[in-house]
């Protein structure tokens, strides 16, 4: 990720003083000719020509000789793609290749104008009109101004991971393998099978939209650290937990890793109180999960779905009590 930033600003950023993660890679956009040659070999062909050139048609000189332009020195475990998520903690540094790859943050509207001409993710104070915004920004930190860069393109967050498991938002582009998910025998016995194709698409989309970009949780994918394929889905409809995991990794222990993970990612992101899982009492597996988890049976039904409802507090957990 690389991050353009007016001096001024950089010094009201909380990132600013993370030397350690932060490195000064150009500063002033007007001395083009300084770059060195290994950045130019980095940046240069890919997108920062082009930048430059608008840069310098429409900044004034001033906010030229005062821009810096950041690059992260390594990727913070971050992916791309279900092709290289088993990749996540190799360290390598990702070469910028696009604007998919910038986020500025901004001082002023004809900052954010600028950035919005070239297609880049633009954070910053509520005067500045960007569609992410900040009170301050000293609230800004790194995790934060990546997700707003993967916002903004359309790229999945990554959530987290356990130890055998990464757990990230669904992209459009994981459809086929999603359908490869449910396909095999036995993932539709007790919750609803995928729509059709155009149908799916359509939703998933609604999905990443609202879902995602308004609640930042839902139901997402699992995958193998190991070989990096799809190997579940799990998460948060607002308060209910779901999950589910191929066939050939039952008994495993999986699902109750990544359950886990959900049950403390619900606890420290969310203000819900308690958690709760519509549970087919024929799915005996997903019972004694659920009991495993310390849910307790409601009394309740859901008789839509023939399904009881099991309930677990989530706040006011000792910590030997978590897992």
């Amino acid at each position: 990720m690389i991050i353009i930033i007016d001096e001024a600003s950089a010094k009201l950023a909380s990132f600013y003083y993370h030397g350690e993660i932060f490195k000064l890679q150009w500063r002033s956009v007007a001395g083009k000719a300084s770059m060195s040659e290994e950045l130019q070999e980095k940046l240069y062909g890919a997108l920062l020509g082009k930048l430059l050139d608008e840069l310098q048609k429409k900044l004034p000189d001033e906010q030229q000789n005062n821009l810096c332009v950041y690059e992260i020195e390594n990727n913070s475990g971050y992916t791309e793609s279900a092709d290289n998520t088993a990749k996540a903690n190799t360290g390598n540094l990702r070469i910028p290749k696009a604007p998919t790859d910038y986020i500025w943050i901004v001082s002023n509207r004809q900052q954010k104008q600028i950035a919005d001409s070239l297609g880049i993710a633009s954070v910053g104070e509520p005067q500045c009109g960007t569609r992410y915004a900040v009170e301050s920004l000293a609230e800004l930190d790194i995790e934060y101004l990546e997700r707003v860069r993967r916002r903004y393109n359309h790229i999945p967050w990554d959530i987290g991971e356990t130890d055998r498991c990464l757990i990230r938002e669904l992209s459009l582009s994981d459809l086929p393998v999603l359908y490869e998910l449910y396909d095999k025998p036995g993932m539709t016995d007790f919750v609803e099978p995928l729509y059709d194709y155009e149908t799916e698409l359509e939703y998933q989309k609604a999905y990443i939209e609202n879902m995602y970009g308004f609640y930042e949780y839902g139901m997402w994918l699992v995958f193998s650290k190991e070989t990096g394929k799809l190997i579940g889905r799990a998460g948060l409809e607002h308060d209910e937990m779901g999950y589910m995991i191929a066939p050939e990794l039952w008994n495993q222990g999986y699902a109750t890793e990544v359950c886990r993970f959900i049950i403390d990612y619900a606890r420290e992101n969310t203000d819900f109180e308690e958690l709760y899982c519509r549970i087919d009492e024929r799915n005996e597996a997903s019972v004694r999960l659920a009991k495993k988890l310390g849910f307790t049976n409601s009394g309740h039904m859901d008789d839509d779905i023939h399904a009881s409802i099991y309930r677990k507090n989530i706040k006011n957990i000792k910590n030997n009590e978590k897992h």
